[in-house]
């Protein structure tokens, strides 16, 4: 379930920005001449759309609140790849999506949308390209890809830090039952 939450909220933005669009329309169309202000009412699939889309930022909102830390240790990174940067223009194709004549209000682009983002879900689960997740950055910042060395073995993960990362520095993480873990910072406990 959890890789489910995180795979959906890759989207919010994007669903956010096309549900702005659509609620816009009517009054552009209003402004336009077209329809009278007692004609504009929010319409059931965008009341409908607005609560998937509350829900989803709420579920992963609660999932990173209880979030099990199965321990705390310091390392010192040997190797680090900004993921976040890496993967800027994959972040950036989700909301050309939202540009391209997709409606929340036709079923027909709804059926098409629903079945794209399912094709692009199997692929995100079963990679686990978590790094590729918007929201994230939006509340996190950065996603690294890290190796550092413990007890003699060389060791990979992925870190969510709100300050950039570089090689050589020493930082606390937590680890938790994610494919990744966040940094703390200093003042946290």
């Amino acid at each position: 379930m959890k890789k489910i939450i995180l795979y959906l909220s890759a989207f919010l933005p994007m669903l956010f920005i096309m549900w702005v669009r659509e609620s816009i329309a009517p009054f552009l169309d209003v402004w336009a001449g077209k329809i009278e202000w007692t004609d504009l009412y929010p319409g059931p699939l965008l009341i409908a759309e607005l609560t998937l889309i509350s829900g989803i930022a709420l579920a992963l909102f609660w999932l990173m609140k209880n979030n099990r830390k199965v321990a705390t240790k310091k390392i010192k990174i040997d190797v680090v790849k900004n993921r976040t940067a890496e993967y800027y223009l994959a972040y950036y194709s989700l909301f050309i999506l939202s540009l391209i004549g997709f409606s929340l209000v036709d079923i027909v682009d709804i059926i098409v949308l629903v079945l794209l983002l399912t094709i692009l879900g199997i692929v995100y689960i079963k990679n686990e390209l978590y790094f590729i997740n918007p929201t994230i950055n939006i509340f996190r910042s950065f996603i690294y890809e890290v190796e550092y060395t413990s007890e003699k073995e060389r060791l990979g993960k992925l870190l969510i830090s709100r300050d950039k990362l570089k090689t050589g520095q020493i930082v606390d993480i937590e680890v938790s039952e994610f494919e990744f873990t966040f940094v703390r910072r200093k003042n946290e406990k």
